[in-house]
């Protein structure tokens, strides 16, 4: 946690990343388990990093899994699954995997177009939800800013879930994501030098202005 807000580091790739998000604060860590995703890590590649993560930490993120995958992931030493679904397409059984695994274990993604309701039927499937930025042909990592005004909304309505914002947070808006009710941030593409190449000068940045809002 920095300062009051819990925050999550996405799309790490190496240990070096790793061991710097969370010098500089990180709750959780996100390896993207995708292989749709330009920040993918292949299986292969995982334990050497997640020796280096606190199991806690530790969140798989991946698109349109299975059961089977959804299990395996948590067998590989995952602490949770987020997972970005189009809620139209029905190309995962989000309920099923929620049934077997349980909400503790799940962070929901669902992709929805801005200015659209999610839909109810979710909401009793996971306790986290990510609240990220719509892009036709993408799942996360767009840079994109979300629509927080439907964040907030979601927010408020259901104050027993936990909601996490995503979508284009940098050094540049923390502040005012914060400002808009946000209290557990992702952060991926606003810290990094390159796709999977986190900035060590902007994770400090952040860290920075997330203190100064608590000293205020």
């Amino acid at each position: 946690m920095i300062g009051d807000i819990t925050v999550k580091v996405c799309g790490i790739m190496r240990v070096a990343d790793a061991a710097l998000a969370i010098d500089q604060g990180a709750d959780y860590i996100g390896i993207n388990c995708w292989a749709g995703s330009q920040r993918f890590v292949a299986p292969e590649l995982r334990p050497n990093l997640l020796r280096e993560i606190p199991e806690a930490k530790r969140i798989a993120v991946t698109v349109n899994p299975t059961l089977s995958d959804v299990l395996q992931l948590l067998d590989d030493g995952f602490a949770a699954v987020q997972i970005h679904f189009d809620p139209l397409t029905k190309a995962c059984d989000i309920a099923a995997i929620s049934e077997k695994v349980g909400p503790d274990r799940l962070w929901l993604a669902p992709k929805v177009a801005d200015g659209e309701a999610w839909p109810p039927e979710i909401l009793k499937l996971a306790n986290t939800f990510l609240h990220d930025a719509h892009t036709k042909d993408a799942f996360g990592g767009t840079g994109k800013v979300s629509d927080w005004k439907r964040f907030q909304s979601l927010k408020k309505a259901n104050p027993s879930k936990k909601w996490v914002l995503a979508g284009g947070l940098s050094p540049l808006n923390v502040v005012e994501a914060v400002a808009a009710g946000a209290n557990i941030l992702d952060l991926n593409s606003g810290v990094e030098i390159l796709p999977g190449l986190k900035s060590a000068e902007k994770l400090s940045d952040v860290r920075v202005k997330l203190l100064n809002i608590r000293q205020s």
